[in-house]
């Protein structure tokens, strides 16, 4: 059996590779608009005509509109699954992994709060995206993972015993959503730090929660004994 692709005969390009095509003419259309004036100027007609097609192929790819927003979130904004796969290298030490992953963390809810929040202000919108949620997964994935990393990190000795892995989760998720939705209202980063020294010092605030370093531990059994 041949494993190729039908061709289209007026272009001679695979019709699977001209499906995936026209599914990103889509998300780049829907990108622009979102960006240039938010989500609800994002109608699946106009989302259409900028992409240059009728309004009937986008439903070709998309069901309805809340799906295309959530592709959107999670394909076209910096990867929060890559995020959580460079937290898992255990080549670093936990406290500068997790500042990496909370700097690119803020970077990715930067991205993602517009779409998000717009969604959260049209009920139907949210209907359909409580749907799609119910069925694939939704933005609460983010805080499993993170709890279930954290709690592997808990069971390595690397995280206290005392430690409550959820919580700290959602403690470290909502510095990050904070900081990201401060400086989209005010103009400005918070505080005046940077997302990488505002995530250095969330980190450094869990140091209670680590065990201390070797090095750290024979230091302190040296000045006790002087």
């Amino acid at each position: 059996m041949s494993d190729r692709s039908p061709v289209n005969a007026d272009t001679g390009t695979p019709r699977k590779d001209r499906r995936a095509a026209t599914r990103e003419r889509l998300l780049d259309a829907a990108d622009r608009i979102v960006r240039a004036q938010g989500v609800t100027a994002a109608t699946t007609k106009r989302i259409a005509a900028e992409a240059g097609l009728a309004e009937g192929s986008l439903y070709n790819h998309f069901p309805d509109k809340a799906r295309l927003l959530i592709h959107l979130v999670m394909e076209r904004m910096p990867g929060i699954r890559g995020i959580f796969s460079r937290l898992e290298d255990e080549s670093r030490p936990l406290e500068d992994r997790l500042t990496t992953a909370l700097t690119e963390m803020i970077g990715f809810y930067a991205e993602a709060l517009p779409i998000l929040g717009g969604i959260s202000a049209d009920p139907e919108l949210l209907r359909l995206c409580r749907i799609s949620f119910a069925e694939a997964g939704g933005p609460q994935r983010a805080h499993e993972k993170l709890t279930a990393i954290l709690a592997h990190e808990q069971a390595r000795g690397r995280l206290k015993a005392e430690a409550d892995p959820q919580v700290l989760a959602f403690l470290l998720i909502g510095a990050c959503t904070e900081y990201a939705m401060l400086a989209r209202v005010l103009g400005a980063p918070p505080g005046g730090l940077t997302a990488q020294e505002h995530a250095a010092r969330v980190t450094t605030a869990l140091r209670p929660m680590l065990p201390e370093a070797p090095h750290q531990e024979t230091t302190a059994k040296v000045r006790h004994t002087q």
